[in-house]
């Protein structure tokens, strides 16, 4: 009777074992880098005929987008990589940590919520891993992850890090090069102070090695019979540009688009998208796809131009320079990366698994806010959130194509920098958005200003409606600046370093410039 007993109370554990790990689904989060809404080849938005690339090529991502659902208006937390990447790992408003009044929050965040914490709230079985970069203040271990890539930021896939390139004899070269060449420049675009660079390489930016040591956590996972959660952020496609050699002459073979026309760039997007593909294939051979979601979005817009070229041998010597021929790179958006207008903002944003059927597009407005109460919706978390959580679970949108609303504690969203950046904040409540430039701001024309835009009708933010409709300007306003004073934020210019770095100043470690 006792052997019987221990026999169906052994049963019992792994029925009850197997049944959890069923219903904890593994999740995979690709995050790319400076990819703009449009850099695709299909239709970001079905019924914007400009919204994908006339010359980039990313069939994989196309296909990822084909079997789930196609959110047409997804928005980055930020314009820009750290606030964006911290915002994700929180889900809290970059109000809230990176632009705190507080200069020491980072300091604080031993209860605060990340996503691999709440995933394991739902399921201690979770495993999770981080691969490529971090730009996040917080150590990858403390936020929950088993296995990780440690601390790297923009220098994990710049060719200027770790004195690989001299940054200061780079410039003196290219400028060099630009004089005594005479190098046209029809277009009369500003020279930049740091060139865009291009170089081949195997393994370009980390793209390949990201997604190999991905699949090795996932294979392990696996052989444990563990749930697992891998986030593969990718330095792709930021800038410096670095792609294979032979996917690089395709692209200068290729004719160019009327827009989009760099062959460095193309050739790393593609890369970049093989990649994606490798990590489908993966879950498609794995057998786990009836189990698995992937998700992929942009950490910001895209650049809007690379300006000056310079390209780089298989020694790392300068063949040549020359003024790219690419312009505006978001259109039809207006402006791009560090912008708060939707070029800076709106970016692809993807989900497919079980149970979201595919071939799916919906225009709810959603944000990588979002991400950590789906992710834990997704897990079977039942609890509830700290009130700083900013963003809602998409699980009702991806489950019911009938479904178009997020519940968040707010209806609008929120967008806002400040401190070591120029303050400009932004809310979007329907179709209606309002930007504020809170001081003098050298790129915009006409600050300290409010504009308001009705992006039903004027997606590219073309026209200012904020004296045509002082009402709704007013409504949006006192709405922002309730979340500014909530938040405890700052609107003013701040002498300090972001927070990624002072973490990584006080763990002894450097790295590139926060972008």
């Amino acid at each position: 009777m006792r052997i019987t007993s221990f026999f169906i109370l052994g049963f019992l554990s792994v029925f009850y074992s197997c049944a959890q790990q069923k219903q904890s689904p593994n999740i995979i989060f690709i995050l790319t880098d400076d990819h703009g809404w449009i850099h695709t080849s299909h239709l970001a938005d079905p019924k914007v005929k400009d919204s994908k690339s006339d010359y980039y090529e990313t069939p994989n991502i196309d296909k990822l987008a084909k079997s789930g659902v196609m959110f047409t208006q997804g928005y980055a937390p930020n314009p820009i990589c750290a606030p964006t990447r911290n915002s994700l790992m929180f889900g809290q408003n970059a109000a809230r940590h990176i632009y705190s009044e507080d200069v020491d929050w980072y300091k604080k965040t031993q209860d605060w919520f990340t996503i691999p914490r709440v995933l394991k709230k739902a399921n201690p079985d979770y495993k999770a891993a981080h691969f490529g970069k971090w730009h996040i203040a917080m150590e990858p271990k403390v936020a929950g992850f088993d296995l990780d890539d440690g601390m790297p930021t923009n220098g994990g896939g710049e060719i200027f890090a770790a004195g690989y390139i001299n940054h200061k004899d780079y410039i003196e070269n290219t400028n060099e090069y630009l004089r005594k060449n005479n190098v046209p420049n029809p277009d009369n675009l500003r020279r930049t102070g740091k060139p865009s660079l291009y170089w081949s390489d195997e393994n370009p930016k980390d793209i390949f090695g990201i997604t190999e040591r991905a699949k090795g956590f996932m294979n392990k996972s696996i052989e444990e019979g563990k749930p697992f959660y891998v986030q593969l952020s990718h330095y792709a496609t930021h800038l410096s540009l670095s792609s294979t050699k032979e996917t690089y002459e395709y692209f200068k073979a290729k004719s160019k688009g009327d827009r989009h026309k760099s062959p460095e760039y193309a050739a790393m997007l593609k890369d970049l998208d093989t990649s994606i593909g490798m990590i489908m294939d993966y879950v498609k051979k794995a057998g786990i796809a009836d189990n698995t979601y992937i998700f992929l979005m942009g950490d910001n817009g895209g650049r809007l131009t690379f300006n000056q070229m310079a390209s780089l041998d298989e020694n790392k010597e300068l063949i040549e320079v020359h003024y790219n021929d690419e312009g505006d790179r978001n259109i039809p958006l207006r402006d791009g990366k560090h912008s708060f207008y939707e070029g800076g903002l709106r970016v692809p944003f993807i989900a497919a698994g079980p149970g979201i059927q595919s071939n799916r597009v919906s225009e709810t407005p959603v944000t990588g806010l979002d991400l950590l109460p789906t992710f834990a919706d997704l897990a079977g978390y039942k609890s509830g959130f700290p009130k700083e959580i900013d963003g809602g679970s998409l699980r009702p949108i991806l489950m019911n194509q009938a479904e178009d609303k997020v519940s968040r504690t707010k209806d609008a969203l929120y967008f806002h920098q400040s401190s070591h950046r120029p303050s400009r904040s932004a809310v979007r409540l329907g179709d209606y958005k309002l930007i504020k430039y809170w001081q003098k701001d050298g790129k915009y024309e006409g600050t300290p200003k409010v504009e308001l835009f009705d992006l039903s009708t004027d997606l590219g933010e073309t026209t200012d409606i904020s004296k045509k409709d002082p009402a709704k300007t007013k409504e949006l306003e006192i709405l922002l600046l309730e979340f500014i004073k909530e938040t405890n934020t700052v609107t003013e210019k701040r002498d300090i370093e972001s927070a990624v770095y002072r973490l990584l100043n006080d763990l002894g470690q450097s790295d590139q410039p926060d972008e």
